[in-house]
């Protein structure tokens, strides 16, 4: 029999061959932002500390080179998905310092197009992203770890220096950080005009 793999969700993973080299500095940079710049993200059952709403990445000069290469890559990743000669727009972003016990409940960053989201500290433990499907309710649950076909939520375990992309409308969240230390991650919205 052949299957049609029809309406794939494609997430985009890359490594930032560069990230040791920027890694200590911007830590350093979000403690300092976290100390002058009030709590963001509202409207959020959560209640880690974030800069959502209250201060965008782009202020702060430090983090210029790496924005710069968020945006080649998530570029790089709307041509691979269809947006070819589409104009890629930024839209905001935020940084995510989570302490223990912190996690975000699911959510989705519509209405903008493509997301981006990269890890900056993860010590073992601190939490992973979790993807769900976008398939409706209804059908018959089954789970088979080999057939992807059987699979309603996907775990990306994180790691420092890696940047992931994605539909802005993929539902996700991201489990409990059991470390002591803070996870953080920085988060990209997007647009295709």
């Amino acid at each position: 029999m052949n299957l049609q793999n029809l309406f794939p969700v494609a997430i985009g993973m890359s490594k930032n061959s560069n990230h040791s080299k920027i890694e200590n500095s911007l830590i350093k940079e979000c403690k300092k932002i976290k100390n002058k710049i009030k709590k963001g993200g509202n409207n959020w059952d959560a209640d880690l500390y974030n800069t959502f709403g209250t201060f965008d990445l782009r202020e702060s000069e430090k983090f210029k080179i790496l924005n710069k290469w968020v945006f080649e890559k998530v570029n790089q990743y709307a041509n691979t998905i269809g947006y070819v000669n589409k104009n890629l727009e930024y839209h905001e972003s935020w940084f995510n310092y989570s302490i223990k016990n912190d996690y975000q409940e699911k959510h989705e960053h519509y209405p903008c197009d493509i997301s981006a989201v990269y890890y900056l500290s993860v010590p073992e433990n601190s939490g992973s992203i979790k993807f769900y499907t976008h398939e409706p309710k209804g059908i018959k649950e089954t789970f088979i770890k080999e057939n992807f076909y059987t699979w309603k939520s996907y775990f990306v375990k994180p790691e420092s220096g890696l940047l992931l992309i994605f539909k802005s409308n993929l539902t996700h969240g991201v489990s409990k950080n059991k470390s002591n230390e803070p996870r953080i991650s920085l988060a990209y919205n997007y647009k295709i005009l």
